[in-house]
């Protein structure tokens, strides 16, 4: 059967079409999650790898139980100073979670779990054939100059949110499990449940990911012509303060630090954003020049 010309196409036939799409899509997501929940285990072992690295080497653990050795064989009468003893035993109870260990508190836990580690991982990855199908469908409605703009621009939006997600998850995630288990002190042991932790994770690279799409978003109004480079070179320190706002809501913890480590990035973009926009305005007044 031949396929339909789009511009010729009733309503009824773009709905079908429209259907078909988001079926394909989810057969995609879907696919991959069942993969994802098949090899679950590695999956966590990747994610819990920052809990692995707060709670230290081998070396270390062998070192600790030395000491506690040393303590207990001891012919001394005299203790060590209580901060010594506090900071001893405080390091045996971390590695006692040697290994990036995690518990559960509910019955279900694991399972719904594992089945949300495994559609977000479905939806990470199924990311570019879901926006393959959203350009299939708008792609006939566009001029031939919007085709392209919307080419080049589903194509670097998708790299910034895995740029922002990714980035997220290897540089942001490890320093923030060391920053809040170190706030535990010689007195607090950091002890995660599974859903809590896979949901602290999920939450930042998804909040990285859309708040690295504020580039194309500002370009596109730069491009209709509802802002320009004077105009946000002249409010930055606005933009200074709406990265801020943005790092409070789009991260899962309302703490200073994940905040500011979203806030920078997003504040390099849109120095970065603005030079592209300056440059785009240039090369636009070189050509009306050149036509005149």
């Amino acid at each position: 059967m031949a396929k339909k010309n789009p511009n010729q196409m009733n309503l009824w036939e773009h709905l079908d079409e429209l259907r078909a799409r988001v079926i394909y899509s989810l057969l995609v997501i879907t696919g991959i999650a069942i993969v994802a929940y098949i090899f679950r285990e590695q999956l966590l072992a990747f994610l819990t790898a920052p809990l692995r690295l707060v709670s230290g080497s081998p070396q270390e653990l062998l070192s600790q139980l030395e000491a506690c050795k040393k303590l207990i064989l001891s012919e001394s009468q005299k203790l060590p100073p209580e901060s010594e003893l506090s900071q001893l035993a405080f390091d045996c109870r971390r590695f006692l979670f040697h290994g990036g260990s995690l518990i559960f508190i509910r019955p279900t836990e694991v399972f719904f779990g594992y089945i949300k580690l495994a559609l977000f991982t479905g939806l990470l990855i199924g990311a570019p054939f879901v926006l393959y199908q959203i350009w299939q469908f708008i792609v006939p409605a566009l001029f031939p100059h919007e085709k392209k703009y919307a080419r080049y621009g589903f194509a670097i939006g998708a790299g910034l949110f895995y740029l922002g997600a990714f980035g997220c998850l290897f540089f942001v995630v490890p320093t923030a499990v060391r920053f809040f288990v170190g706030l535990g002190g010689p007195y607090l042991q950091a002890t995660f449940t599974f859903d809590h932790y896979i949901s602290f994770i999920l939450w930042m690279m998804l909040g990285f990911g859309l708040a690295f799409e504020l580039p194309m978003v500002l370009f596109l109004l730069a491009r209709i012509g509802l802002v320009s480079h004077a105009f946000l070179r002249e409010n930055r320190k606005y933009a200074i303060v709406l990265a801020f706002v943005m790092g409070a809501f789009l991260t899962p913890t309302p703490d200073p630090f994940t905040q500011t480590a979203m806030a920078i990035p997003l504040i390099i973009l849109y120095e970065a954003t603005l030079w592209v926009i300056k440059w785009t305005e240039r090369k636009r007044e070189t050509e009306i020049v050149t036509e005149n």
